[in-house]
């Protein structure tokens, strides 16, 4: 008795027309698959998903609108518990892989996967596996950078680092704190130094790296 083959309803969300097309060419080669839409909007996919069962969502992270990836998938995995999401990105940063496995991603493929990659990762998430790219398990997996240790802040640093990270300008943060701009200033270049930072934006990056803040929600 010949075993029966299991069809999957797939979903694209991805900005990017031309890699939708690439991705659509490949998964056709899949005989078991079949894919419903494709959407450059998480909100166009959650509405979507309303009114449509999809067994797995291929999802890109940096997508335009209010909505990130990583939200998406957090709504997808509260709401469609049988949906399976798999993030399919070029991001490499281990945080942002932490942030979507977190967030209830059920694996983690690079742009650049082959059919193949493609094909088991359908079958492997569909048995409850969790699967990811050779490179992002290497990342997810690798020891932890122990030379990226947190720079000794005294209590005022952390105050006007905390600030700077709301976007408050110098003379909003001197007001808040009730010290003088010139203080703020010399916080504001004592900090740049301790992180190796050129300027506030990568401060910031640095900080939340780090773990002594959190991200701002997009």
């Amino acid at each position: 008795m010949s075993q029966e083959i299991k069809h999957y309803s797939i979903i694209l969300i991805e900005d990017h027309s031309i890699f939708i097309e690439g991705l659509l060419s490949v998964l056709r080669k899949i005989g078991n698959t079949q894919v419903l839409g494709a959407f450059d909007s998480g909100q166009e996919a959650l509405d979507f998903l309303e009114q449509h069962h999809a067994d797995i969502v291929f999802l890109d992270i940096s997508l335009p609108g209010s909505m990130s990836g990583i939200e998406i998938c957090s709504t997808i995995h509260r709401l469609y518990k049988q949906t399976k999401v798999i993030a399919l990105s070029n991001h490499t940063e281990r945080q942002i892989i932490n942030d979507m496995l977190g967030s209830g991603a059920n694996g983690y493929l690079l742009k650049n996967a082959s059919l193949q990659d493609l094909e088991n990762a359908i079958e492997l998430v569909m048995l409850g596996q969790c699967v990811m790219s050779d490179e992002v398990r290497g990342i997810v997996f690798s020891a932890p950078d122990r030379s990226l240790r947190p720079p000794r802040l005294t209590a005022r640093e952390k105050e006007v680092l905390h600030w700077i990270g709301e976007g408050l300008t110098t003379s909003a943060i001197a007001s808040k704190l009730f010290i003088t701009i010139q203080t703020v200033e010399s916080h504001r270049y004592n900090l740049l130094q301790k992180f190796e930072a050129p300027n506030a934006v990568v401060l910031v990056k640095k900080a939340i790296a780090l773990g002594l803040m959190k991200a701002a929600r997009p």
